[in-house]
């Protein structure tokens, strides 16, 4: 048992001195490209409960003759949740030979499911929202969020991925670079105490030799400590800068405060 543990330890150090300053690197890269994408995701669910607001306030100011006649409050929210559809998605694709930036908007809508979220979207809300036209205020805070965390094209990267669990795993990603990197000076000096035992004091160019691998064991105890921490500063800022949850609170904020609004409208 004692000959397999030391087996053991012996293969961890030498892999880990080889490749946990290129893991650690690596993981940083996949993680920060995942946190950017994630992010994106969520800024296209923002976008669009922006867009469903700010069609909310033209509805309300009278801006749609179309809309005039619509008294009831579930056919009010179906009617500016499909303008708003039609009118970020659907027109603006008419539009794409006049705008040069348009088409890799819409090659990226494509890409990360936007319209077929956006689509699950308002059929969620509106089989919310049908039993309420009159009676008990409903609570708009749990439609909004129901109709967001049920979303599977908005929940999951690609339909893939879940945000949500790798949003979570990233966020403790900066400990565990910290982590490794104090794992990476433990097995620096694992690595190079061993050497010492074999300095013989009357051989000077073997003992030198065996002092330079023991420095150099040393060095990647250091470095491996500094680039843990450097890159659990780097996570941090950008977990900070691209904040998921925060952006999801405000989304929420504005939908439920839309759907307050129109209640009003149609319940006065």
């Amino acid at each position: 048992m004692t000959v397999f543990i030391n087996n053991f330890i012996g293969t961890l150090i030498t892999y880990g001195t080889n490749n946990l300053m290129i893991l650690m690197i690596i993981v940083f890269f996949v993680g920060l490209i995942l946190k950017v994408l994630m992010y994106y995701l969520v800024r296209c669910e923002f976008n669009l409960t922006t867009a469903f607001e700010t069609r909310t306030h033209r509805y309300l100011n009278k801006k749609y003759e179309e809309g005039k006649n619509i008294r009831k409050f579930h056919e009010v929210v179906e009617f500016i949740l499909r303008t708003t559809y039609n009118e970020l998605y659907v027109a603006r694709k008419k539009q794409f030979r006049k705008r040069k930036g348009d088409p890799s908007v819409a090659v990226l809508n494509k890409m990360f499911l936007v319209e077929d979220g956006a689509r699950s979207l308002i059929d969620d809300t509106l089989r919310q929202t049908k039993y309420h036209d009159v009676g008990i205020v409903p609570d708009f805070e749990s439609i909004s969020k129901f109709v967001f965390r049920s979303n599977p094209y908005f929940t999951k990267l690609w339909g893939v991925i879940p945000v949500g669990v790798v949003n979570s795993a990233l966020s403790v990603l900066p400990s565990l670079f910290i982590i490794g990197g104090i794992f990476g000076t433990f097995l620096g000096i694992s690595k190079g105490l061993p050497a010492l035992k074999t300095i013989d004091p009357g051989n000077i160019a073997v003992a030198q030799a065996t002092l330079g691998s023991f420095l150099e064991s040393m060095t990647f105890a250091m470095n491996s400590s500094v680039v843990g921490i450097f890159l659990s500063v780097c996570f941090t800022i950008t977990n900070a800068f691209l904040s998921l949850n925060s952006t999801y609170l405000r989304l929420v904020d504005k939908f439920t405060q839309s759907l307050e609004l129109i209640w009003k409208e149609t319940n006065t």
